[in-house]
This record gives C-alpha cells, sequence and structure tokens, in this order.
C-alpha cells in the first residue's frame, strides 16, 4: 500500500482539500477518464493521487467556470500542448456566441414585458438591438409543392434544411423544373423543447409522383405580410423581433392563425454576405373584409 502520509500518494481526501473539488467531482471525473487516480488499491478501492495532478484538477475547474462541458475540457487537456490554445479558442468561440444569443434573448424579452410607457424611455438605449423593420404585403397565388416534413428541435435545423436539398434532385429526376424560392413553413415552435413540425417546400412545374418522405401539395392562395432580412438578421433571437413585426402588420390588415408563418428564401444562401438580403419572414393573413 502507498504510504498516504505523504503528498507523493493523497488520499482523495486529501487531494480534494488541496484542489478545492468535492469527492463527488473527482469521482465522476475518474469515471469519465478526465481526471482518474494514479493508482486504485484493488483490495479497498481506495483511490491516491498525485500531486502533479493538481495543475489538471486547477484547469478543469477553471474550464468548468466557463461552462464548458467535460468532453470539450478533455479534448483540450488530453491534445498535445501546442494544440490546446488553438482548441480552446474553437470552442471558447462558440461559448461567446451562445453567450450573444442568449444576450440578444434577454433584450427582447425585456421588450416584451416593458409597458408601452417605459418602451418610449428606453427605446434610444436598445435601437441598435431591437431594429425596425419595413413590414410590405403581397398576394401568392395557389402552388403546387413538393414537401418534407419532419419534426425537429433547433439543434437539428441545420441538418434539416441541408438534407432538403435533395428535394431538387427528386425533381429534376422526375422531369420537373423547380419553380419559385423555396420556403419552410413552422408549424410549431422549434426550440430546446419543441420540435415543431417544420415542413419545407418547393414550388414546381411538371408531373411529378410522390416518393418516400417527399410529398406532393398545392400551397394555397393566400395574403401575407412579410418582411425581409438581412443573412445576419436571421440569425436568433434577431429573428423574433421580425416574426413580431409581421404578424402584427398581418393582424392589422386583417386575421393571422390559419396558414402557419413561413421563411422565404429567395437568395442563395451560401453565396450572399452577412448584410446582404437573403429572404422573408412571412405572416399568412386573410384580409379584413373576408375574414
Amino acid at each position: 500500500m502507498p504510504n498516504t502520509s505523504t503528498r507523493a500518494n493523497m488520499t482523495i481526501g486529501a487531494f480534494s482539500q488541496l484542489s478545492r473539488l468535492s469527492l463527488k467531482a473527482l469521482r465522476l471525473y475518474d469515471a469519465l477518464g478526465l481526471l482518474a487516480p494514479a493508482y486504485t488499491d484493488d483490495a479497498s478501492g481506495y483511490r491516491y493521487y498525485d500531486p502533479a495532478q493538481l495543475e489538471r484538477a486547477r484547469q478543469i475547474s477553471l474550464l468548468r467556470q466557463l461552462d464548458l462541458p467535460l468532453s470539450a475540457i478533455a479534448e483540450v487537456l488530453d491534445a498535445a500542448q501546442v494544440e490546446r490554445g488553438p482548441i480552446f479558442m474553437r470552442l471558447w468561440q462558440g461559448i461567446e456566441a451562445t453567450h450573444q444569443q442568449r444576450r440578444g434573448l434577454a433584450e427582447y424579452l425585456i421588450k416584451q414585458f416593458e409597458s408601452p410607457e417605459q418602451r418610449s424611455l428606453t427605446m434610444p438605449q436598445t435601437a441598435t438591438t431591437q431594429p425596425s423593420f419595413t413590414v410590405q404585403q403581397r398576394f401568392v397565388p395557389q402552388q403546387p409543392v413538393v414537401s418534407l416534413t419532419r419534426r425537429v428541435y433547433v439543434s437539428e435545423l441545420g441538418a434539416f434544411f441541408e438534407d432538403s436539398m435533395r428535394v431538387l434532385t427528386f425533381i429534376t429526376a422526375q422531369g420537373g423544373q423547380g419553380r419559385g424560392p423555396m420556403f419552410a413553413i413552422y408549424h410549431g415552435e422549434v426550440n430546446n423543447d419543441s420540435d415543431g413540425p417544420v415542413e419545407i417546400c418547393f414550388p414546381y412545374s411538371g408531373d411529378l409522383r410522390p416518393e418516400g418522405e417527399f410529398t406532393l401539395r398545392n400551397e394555397p392562395a393566400h395574403f401575407e405580410a412579410y418582411v425581409t432580412l438581412t443573412k445576419a438578421q436571421f440569425e436568433f433571437p434577431q429573428i423574433l423581433s421580425a416574426h413580431d413585426a409581421a404578424q402584427a402588420h398581418g393582424n392589422q390588415l386583417g386575421q393571422c392563425g390559419q396558414l402557419s408563418p413561413r421563411e422565404v428564401y429567395n437568395r442563395d444562401w451560401n453565396n450572399t454576405g452577412p448584410d446582404d438580403p437573403v429572404g422573408d419572414v412571412a405572416w399568412p393573413f386573410v384580409p379584413r373584409d373576408q375574414a
């Protein structure tokens, strides 16, 4: 058995005291292979640590304070010394992007909770983060579409859009042609807890037959209020204000709700810059004289 009276082989209790990590955390890090003991006694199961491990314990503690998941911490600390900096910077940029999204969402919610009087007082300070939009309206005729519908959470949305590009191959393979911009209909909320569903539609012309996930239907004619956004404005949570503006305008002109809101992509997403117009957020409405 090792000499536990010296720092050369510290018990888990002694290591916990010096590292300021709880016994529960040390056992978890051991189970995950993030901070395994230097030695475990086979007979007793006691864990013993080397003082050289204190630096790794300190780094784990600091990285956890940045809300870095344990798997990401292992990725950093298990890399060669020369690779740790670049790996950490990549992970930190992701954390900063998340914080920026949360900050924008908090500003949006503050506006939602304020009274009209409070909004008028705070508008100058938040005008740069809560942009005003020019809302327009248009009539969209009935059109045949190939649609692909799935239940997806927000983390799965990007992959769904990428996979939906298969619809274009399906259309051309059957001798049809794409006709007009693709659009995504949100039949329910999409976030970390709600999965839509989301329906991605491609207008077409030609005589097509449904196949697998690809459904053929007619999107009904309707009026819609819409806001044109840049690529940067499509990012969450900026897009929430655009949805609010379009819905409010639609309700001023009539009644929203019979058809679900949608995003219309009338530019090539991959070949546009962050400040270039790339598409619209649209809310269908029934005009007041037709409701």
